[in-house]
């Protein structure tokens, strides 16, 4: 349900089949065939967008027959929601609502947002060429742009905008609308990765850890939305967590 949910990694599958021309294929499995055909996909449509890639151009890549690819997917629509499939939840990983739970159960507001921001930041560094493939599929209006955004990113707007909402009511964050401060939050950490893995991948501009530009980027947005904590030192509504967590960050 999260924007970067836990994708499966590529060492986790056999490396990408060469995209050249390739000669026809062993006989594969079912299943071990429709992860190659995916595979493929997925790095022809990164590569070339949607719109320059053709099954044709995937069976090649694959080395089967067209007819193959469609015996897998009935159609690309089948396809293109086979791929955020391939790159959902794999089993052995916990999804992020999982990842930051007790964080949330202890109104650690902080390292609710620090976690997340890491999460974030790992899987694009991980897998740049899925984050190619759907800057591709926003471009070009494409069909998996919009299913992406309801699968992942509007999850991630309720998830985070409902802890918001809720710390608000207790009088731990000022009033804001939440919306705002996810956009914030995601603004922050999307165009440092942006620039990491597109723009700047030298890091001539900036060259930081993941985790420390996680930390830092929720020191900035809990500097923007808690409440000061009172300077007589009671802590009421949460209050004593946010308190010691700046006091941390300072050391």
């Amino acid at each position: 349900m999260f924007l970067q949910s836990r994708w499966i990694r590529d060492k986790e599958m056999p490396p990408a089949p060469n995209l050249i021309p390739a000669p026809v294929a062993a006989r594969m499995a079912g299943e071990d065939r429709r992860m190659q055909i995916l595979r493929v996909a997925v790095s022809l449509f990164s590569r070339q967008g949607f719109r320059g890639t053709t099954t044709k151009e995937i069976a090649r890549g694959a080395g089967i027959s067209e007819a193959m690819v469609f015996r897998h997917f009935e159609n690309k629509e089948e396809l293109y929601s086979a791929i955020l499939d391939y790159k959902a939840c794999s089993n052995d990983d916990a999804e992020p609502c999982e990842l930051v739970a007790d964080a949330v159960e202890h109104k650690d507001d902080r390292a609710v947002f620090e976690r997340l921001a890491l999460e974030i930041l790992e899987h694009h560094e991980d897998d740049p060429e899925f984050y190619r493939l759907l800057l591709h599929a926003a471009l070009e209006k494409h069909r998996l742009a919009e299913m992406f955004w309801e699968r992942n990113v509007r999850p991630t707007y309720e998830f985070l905008g409902a802890y918001i909402r809720r710390r608000q009511r207790e009088g731990a964050m000022i009033k804001i609308d939440p919306a705002v401060v996810v956009r914030s939050f995601l603004g922050m950490v999307i165009h440092h990765s942006l620039n990491n893995n597109l723009w700047d991948p030298k890091r001539t501009l900036l060259n930081i850890s993941n985790e420390k530009a996680a930390r830092h980027f929720a020191n900035i947005l809990m500097q923007g939305v808690l409440k000061p904590v009172p300077t007589n030192g009671s802590a009421k509504n949460g209050h004593a967590t946010n308190g010691n967590s700046r006091k941390k960050s300072k050391q």
